[in-house]
């Protein structure tokens, strides 16, 4: 599966391996927010939530200027192994119940039957020695393309486990909408077949560079995304109410 609208942190601090639990401080400020308003990028920084967390809250994708939360993304760099597994706590909260969720209709909703209106899934970001940047818009994942330029910078859990009341590599939000009705678990193994690049190959495609992205970690976090793509953004129908992503806790183990 293809994903687009892969953005970098400026952030320069040293590289952290990791050897046992690492949880990443839920702090507001150390969390940032990109959004997808009209044609252009906006970024803030998430609410820290009293009781543990950070929050943010879904743009109006009905609005004059559309809009669709693309990543929530820490600017925590690491050295990781296979071993290692990625964990975060996440909660969707809707007011009303029945407010309703819109994916980014550049990606095919809400024509598309899968991943629409779309889903939440784990994300991280490597700095590895490539130059330049290129688009694999239109390749659709073909493992067949030759590399794209910083494909293996870029990375998303992708297996075709949902999670709900059991932990899975993303969470679907609902078509007839509604929050998550409490915690969801996205937990997943870095195993090279259970993340997809920028272009849709799988790590098990390129084990060497998949190695090299894990041990070279820049930014952890969640993406937000719909139909063909991974992070192109999700918001809600502003005329059906009103919705709050938050991260309770994301843990490196």
């Amino acid at each position: 599966m293809v994903t687009i609208l892969a953005v970098t942190s400026l952030l320069l601090v040293p590289v952290v391996t990791v050897y046992a639990d690492t949880s990443l401080p839920m702090t507001g400020s150390q969390w940032s927010i990109l959004e997808l308003l009209g044609s252009k990028i906006k970024t803030s920084h998430a609410n820290t939530v009293p009781t543990g967390g950070v929050e943010l809250l879904f743009p109006d994708a009905t609005a004059t200027t559309t809009g669709y939360a693309n990543l929530l993304t820490n600017g925590f760099t690491a050295s990781l192994t296979t071993s290692n597994t990625l964990t975060a706590v996440i909660q969707v909260f809707t007011s009303p119940s029945t407010t309703k969720f819109v994916g980014n209709p550049d990606g095919g909703c809400p024509a598309l039957v899968t991943n629409c209106p779309g889903s939440v899934r784990l994300y991280f970001t490597s700095n590895l020695p490539q130059a330049g940047m290129s688009s694999c818009l239109g390749l659709n994942g073909n493992s067949q393309h030759a590399v794209v330029a910083n494909e293996f910078d870029y990375w998303w859990s992708n297996t075709p486990v949902a999670a709900t009341t059991t932990p899975g590599s993303h969470y679907q939000f609902s078509p007839m909408g509604g929050g998550s009705n409490g915690p969801i678990m996205l937990q997943v193994s870095l195993n090279p077949m259970n993340w997809s690049d920028l272009c849709g190959h799988f790590g098990i495609d390129y084990p060497a560079a998949f190695m090299a992205s894990i041990s070279n970690i820049k930014n952890l976090g969640v993406s937000f995304g719909s139909g063909f793509f991974f992070e192109n953004g999700v918001g809600v129908d502003g005329t059906t109410g009103t919705a709050t992503f938050q991260l309770t806790s994301y843990t490196i183990s």
